[in-house]
C-alpha cells in the first residue's frame, strides 16, 4: 500500500497524492474526507503562501509543514532570525543624540545565539507537551519526523517577526510607548500563529485539543519569561 505522506490542507486528512497527471495536464486531487481540493496551494506562488501564513490561515500552515518544499522556508527562517536579533539588539541600545543607527556587533551575535536557543527551547516544550498528551501520535510518526514537524511549527510561527521591520524603519519617529506597543502586538501575533500552527498539524487527539492549546499558551508564557531573564543577564555585558 502506498504511504500517505501528504495531508488535505482543509481538514488534515492523509492523502497519497496532491495531483494526478494526465498526458500533458495535471489535475488536483480531491480529499476523500471533505471532498474539497486536497491542496489548492500547489498552484500558488510561494509569496502568496507566505502572505496567507502571516494572515494566520491554517490551510497555509498545513501546506508549508506537510506538502510544500520546506527549503525556501529554511532560508526565510534564517532571514527572520537575523531580523529578530537585530531588532532585539537595537531595542536594548539607547538612541544616540544624532539619531544614527548604532548596534554593537558583539551584542548582535549574542542575541542571535539567544534567539536560536529560544527556538530550540520552544521546540523542546512543544515536544514534551505532545509526547505527554499524544504519545501514540509520536510513535506513529517516528521520533525524527515528529521532532521535525514540531520544529517546523516553531519556525513558521516565527514568521510573525517580519512585523518587527516597521519599528526598525520608523524607530526615530515614534515614542517609547509606541515601540513597546508595537513589540507587544508582534508578540500577540506570534502567539496566535504558534497556537494555530500547532493545532493545524493535528498533533493531539480532538478530546485533548483545547487542553493542549492551553498548555501551548502556558509554554509560550514560560518561554518568554525565561527569555526576559536571559536578556537581562546579557544586557549587563553591553551597558
Amino acid at each position: 500500500m502506498t504511504e500517505k505522506r501528504f495531508v488535505c490542507v482543509n481538514c488534515g486528512h492523509r492523502a497519497k497524492e496532491l495531483f494526478k497527471k494526465y498526458s500533458n495536464t495535471m489535475k488536483a486531487t480531491q480529499c476523500d474526507k471533505c471532498h474539497q481540493i486536497t491542496d489548492k496551494y500547489i498552484e500558488f506562488e510561494e509569496f502568496i503562501i507566505l502572505i496567507d501564513a502571516l494572515l494566520l490561515d491554517s490551510c497555509a500552515f498545513r501546506h508549508i509543514i506537510y506538502n510544500g518544499d520546506f527549503k525556501l522556508y529554511w532560508k526565510v527562517s534564517l532571514v527572520v532570525l537575523l531580523l529578530e536579533s537585530f531588532a532585539l539588539c537595537r531595542q536594548k541600545v539607547a538612541d544616540p543624540p544624532n539619531g544614527a543607527l548604532h548596534v554593537h556587533e558583539k551584542g548582535f551575535y549574542t542575541y542571535t545565539l539567544q534567539n536560536m536557543g529560544d527556538y530550540m527551547f520552544m521546540t523542546l516544550l512543544l515536544l514534551i507537551i505532545t509526547a505527554t498528551l499524544s504519545i501514540d501520535w509520536m510513535q506513529k510518526k517516528g521520533f525524527r519526523s515528529f521532532t521535525l514537524i514540531i520544529f517546523k511549527v516553531v519556525l513558521i510561527s516565527n514568521l510573525s517577526k517580519f512585523f518587527l521591520l516597521p519599528i526598525l524603519v520608523w524607530r526615530n519617529n515614534t515614542t517609547v510607548f509606541g515601540r513597546n506597543l508595537h513589540h507587544l502586538l508582534v508578540m500577540g501575533h506570534h502567539l496566535c500563529s504558534l497556537v494555530l500552527a500547532y493545532e493545524a498539524v493535528g498533533a493531539t487527539r480532538k478530546n485533548l485539543r483545547w487542553w493542549a492549546l492551553t498548555l501551548v499558551v502556558i509554554a509560550f508564557a514560560f518561554k518568554e519569561t525565561a527569555r526576559q531573564f536571559v536578556s537581562l543577564v546579557l544586557e549587563e555585558h553591553f551597558t
